[in-house]
């Protein structure tokens, strides 16, 4: 089938023209037909501005036709066409569901968690939050070679916190390639050295047992990570560090009880008004 390209010249001089007017839109005529499937002017992705718009619409047209080709030939040759509308119908019964359930579940109110609530599934469930890798408390600063004044920020950091916090961010601010200077916040040990010379340590533990200040350097920056405080693997993870997963699990919980009542009230409820029988 040979593609009308004046159609396609119409077409991309339209594309251009972003004031085109949706009315004028629908007036063109269809751009291409294999059996009873026809290929319309809205279902191009159009691109404007475009010195090769005109390449990239036949592209488009030639591939609608090769697909719907290839699809024809799919349908009228697929052994087990019942099983290819089963697995349809399943597909559309669980997007209403799906659909469904989210209408159900829009008022917000009902999934506001309480940090007292995290607090008692976090005492409650103490031994399931051990850690499995070491997790630190720390300061954290990446700073290049030709920065200014590198020993007084040293000595500031290295010092902490028997030194001056604002002091310490404000020179990150200025001269930090990269810096997490929020000792409240604990991360994880093996993703802050993760990019930094020190990701060869053998045994974390021992080295933060015995290392309070960290300094390494290679061609182009300084690495300075003064730790405020760690938990080794083992250990029980701090609540702050399992906050946002303690309180996904109680959500969760909490949609999945809430929607089980739903689903049980309208069955109960409507069981008596639908047609139905088993054999």
């Amino acid at each position: 089938m040979k593609l009308n390209f004046f159609i396609i010249y119409i077409l991309l001089l339209n594309a251009c023209n972003l004031k085109l007017q949706n009315d004028e839109i629908s007036n063109l005529k269809p751009l291409a037909r294999v059996e009873n499937k026809i290929l319309y002017y809205e279902d191009l992705i159009l691109p404007m501005n475009n010195p090769d718009s005109l390449r990239i619409i036949k592209n488009q047209i030639n591939d609608w036709i090769k697909e719907q080709i290839i699809l024809s030939h799919a349908y009228n040759n697929i052994n087990d066409r019942e099983l290819i509308n089963k697995k349809i119908k399943n597909y559309e019964n669980d997007l209403v569901l799906y659909e469904y359930e989210n209408e159900l579940m829009s008022n917000k109110s009902k999934f506001i968690i309480f940090d007292s609530e995290i607090e008692e599934y976090y005492n409650s469930n103490i031994k399931d939050f051990l850690l499995g890798s070491e997790i630190v408390r720390c300061l954290y600063a990446k700073i290049p070679l030709e920065a200014p004044e590198v020993n007084n920020f040293r000595k500031l950091i290295s010092q902490y916190p028997k030194t001056n916090l604002n002091e310490i961010k404000s020179y990150a601010f200025q001269f930090a390639e990269k810096s997490f200077l929020d000792d409240s916040v604990w991360v994880d040990f093996d993703e802050l050295i993760a990019t930094t010379p020190l990701r060869n340590i053998n045994d974390n533990s021992f080295f933060l047992n015995y290392n309070k200040f960290l300094e390494e350097n290679d061609n182009n920056y300084y690495y300075f990570i003064k730790i405020v405080d760690y938990k080794l693997a083992g250990d029980i993870s701090p609540l702050s560090f399992e906050y946002e997963i303690i309180k996904a699990i109680i959500l969760n919980k909490r949609k999945k009880d809430l929607l089980d009542k739903l689903q049980d009230s309208i069955y109960l409820e409507f069981i008596d008004k639908i047609d139905y029988e088993v054999f």
